[in-house]
């Protein structure tokens, strides 16, 4: 059934059919980037730009983001809550608009920080503390501290599902050609070793059964296969990718259409098929008796 074959083409059609604008745009680069975390006497610290212009942030994944009321004089007046590893307390503090926030590569726009006098962290520490970088932006950024390294590792943030998408697409690009030319190998690698394929034939669970299921059905007439795909809706779920779609599969003796949902997942920065589920438009004739 259309399932298997779907499985490697479905990336290479959609990217080509449906995504010819943003294809080119995806070459964001996939792998986590690590910043170095510095010391303020024994404090961690991270170097950011605002507006141009580099600050030293104070780490802190217990609070909230904070900045330093001497480095962000500019602002509005209110009360807001303080969380912290001590507590939650109300202050007073001027709420101060920041257009671009910028730790290593990744960009945070359009934000509205509350702004306090930060001076008696920078005494204890003996350095300038411009900001206090907490759980709410570390969790924009996707990052996570590693002490014992002393590195911020930030991972895509994917604030664009497009974009997203159009990754996935380009590092799954070659699995379409491999199911063309029937190189097995390359393909099995293609598939999740936990992926599970559901076809009005039966489901088959991990690569052993659905590498077995492609070879029987679809990989011995390679290369005389056509396959098109036209994606209708994606979503994006932390690191997979749930999409639906529509699909038409030509094989010698068979043509067949119908529609699926499926569902892709990154891990360590590279995307593979995790789950599909495909439906025929109608039944399939029998097969001819000669």
């Amino acid at each position: 059934m259309p399932i298997a074959l779907r499985q490697a083409a479905w990336c290479l059609v959609v990217s080509a059919l449906l995504y010819p604008a943003i294809a080119p745009a995806a070459a964001q680069n996939s792998e986590a980037e690590e910043i170095p975390i510095e010391r303020c006497d024994v404090l961690p610290v991270v170097k950011v730009k605002i507006d141009s212009h580099e600050m030293r942030f104070l780490v802190d994944t217990a609070a909230t983001s904070i900045l330093n009321l001497s480095s962000f004089a500019a602002g509005t007046s209110t009360k807001i809550q303080v969380n912290s590893w001590s507590g939650t307390a109300a202050t007073s503090a001027r709420e101060v608009s920041v257009p671009d926030f910028i730790l290593g590569n990744h960009r945070l726009q359009n934000l509205k920080l509350p702004a306090i006098d930060l001076s008696p962290i920078g005494k204890a520490c003996g350095g300038k503390i411009d900001g206090i970088l907490g759980v709410d932006l570390l969790d924009k950024l996707g990052a996570t501290i590693d002490l014992k390294r002393r590195v911020a590792r930030l991972e895509e943030p994917y604030l664009n599902l497009q974009a997203r998408t159009s990754e996935m697409l380009q590092s799954m690009h070659h699995c379409t050609d491999a199911f063309v030319q029937g190189r097995a190998e390359e393909l099995e690698d293609c598939f999740d070793p936990d992926i599970v394929v559901y076809t009005h034939e039966g489901e088959f669970h991990g690569r052993k059964q659905v590498m077995q299921y492609l070879q029987d059905s679809f990989l011995k007439y390679a290369p005389k296969i056509q396959y098109q795909e036209n994606l209708h809706e994606a979503r994006s779920f932390g690191d997979a990718l749930w999409y639906t779609y529509d699909y038409t599969l030509d094989i010698p003796g068979r043509h067949v259409t119908g529609h699926g949902v499926a569902m892709c997942r990154r891990d360590h920065g590279v995307w593979r098929m995790l789950n599909m589920h495909n439906s025929l438009d109608q039944p399939e004739p029998p097969a001819a008796h000669k």
